[in-house]
């Protein structure tokens, strides 16, 4: 035999002990230097302490928290969304597939936030405190509500509570597909409101509106209005976004905004600042709601033919049809306040408590 052949041989069981151990090690996968199965991980056992995700139905509450819960309900929560959870006229219900629907879409941390952070209402914004303002719930309080909830919607407790200090920032998620019988049965329901009429109201109508209505002062060239040269610490992104969209296109932007969101304005499940379901199937709201929409494309195409005769003349237009609506549904004396809240006719409808 060749001198050369055992030095192979030799070679050759050292690479086939060195493979096998390579191979007993490489279903470890190591992170900070800790082997992990990779079977262990595919099972979801947690990598290098991370918590594997959660669902509500791995027990994230106790019996004993929910109880604690129920009690702080009866006492803080059952006057507005009703005893068993069904909801009432200032408030939707916290029970149901609806309800359990519209949560699903975000993790239980925004139903934590939801609860510790704006239950019950207070004053709206820029305004000064009130009473419910100073009653604010704390965390713990609002973790014990959140356990009631769960465990009125029927998903099961374990042996530890839902612990409150890091609710807000938590990722356990619902199941992650509804039960049999709770499938959203149209694209409006896949899809319910995030805000209020008021919160709508603020974030598109006001700004695109006032926008239309500076035709009469500036010309379209010239808006958005740029910021000035000299302001503090420079401009904002905001600032240089209001300078991406400009002239012609920045008046047809704001008024497909108003003509679209004010579909927004019928859309089942929209609630008005104060708690009450947005009259949406009222005949007034509807009408109100058809001539700020058809104000709004008529000057959309005005914006296309660059008339700025036109469009603030017609301005006089949009403004008549957000007045309508104010004064039956936003001013004294109409359907929107009044002596009588939620009655045909008197108050309570589309403002703060």
């Amino acid at each position: 035999m060749s001198p050369v052949r055992p030095v192979l041989n030799a070679v050759l069981v050292i690479s086939a002990l060195v493979c096998l151990f390579a191979a007993s090690t490489s279903s470890k996968e190591r992170r900070q230097g800790v082997p992990v199965d990779i079977e262990e991980r595919r099972q979801g056992v947690p990598v290098d302490g991370a918590q594997a995700t959660r669902t509500l139905q791995d027990g994230i509450y106790s019996d004993a928290q929910a109880t604690r819960g129920q009690a702080l309900y009866t006492q803080r929560c059952a006057g507005c969304h009703g005893a068993g959870l069904t909801g009432g006229a200032q408030a939707p219900p916290l029970e149901g597939a609806a309800f359990r629907f519209k949560w699903r879409q975000e993790p239980l941390s925004a139903l934590f936030i939801k609860i510790r952070y704006t239950m019950p209402p207070g004053a709206p914004p820029n305004a000064p405190p009130t009473a419910a303002d100073a009653a604010k719930l704390d965390a713990d309080q609002s973790a014990d509500l959140v356990a009631h909830i769960l465990k009125s919607n029927r998903f099961p407790p374990g042996k530890a509570d839902f612990a409150a200090a890091d609710a807000a920032t938590g990722s356990i998620t619902w199941p992650p597909a509804p039960a049999p019988g709770e499938e959203a049965p149209n694209v409006v329901a896949r899809y319910p409101p995030t805000g209020t009429v008021n919160q709508l109201m603020r974030s598109i109508f006001f700004h695109n509106a006032n926008l239309i209505f500076a035709v009469q002062e500036v010309d379209p060239k010239d808006l958005p209005g740029m910021p000035s040269s000299d302001k503090p610490g420079g401009i904002t992104i905001f600032d240089q976004g209001l300078m991406t969209y400009t002239g012609w296109l920045a008046v047809e932007n704001a008024a497909t905004a108003l003509a679209d969101a004010s579909t927004l304005l019928v859309q089942p499940g929209l609630r008005c600042q104060n708690g009450r379901p947005a009259p949406i199937t009222e005949p007034d709201w509807i009408r109100f709601t058809d001539r700020t929409l058809a104000g709004a494309r008529r000057m959309y195409r005005l914006a296309q033919m660059r008339n700025t005769e036109a469009i603030s003349e017609f301005t006089l237009e949009l403004s008549n049809s957000c007045n309508a609506c104010h004064q039956v549904y936003r001013n004294d004396g109409g359907r929107g306040r009044g002596a009588n809240p939620g009655t045909a006719n008197g108050g309570g409808r589309c403002v703060h408590r």
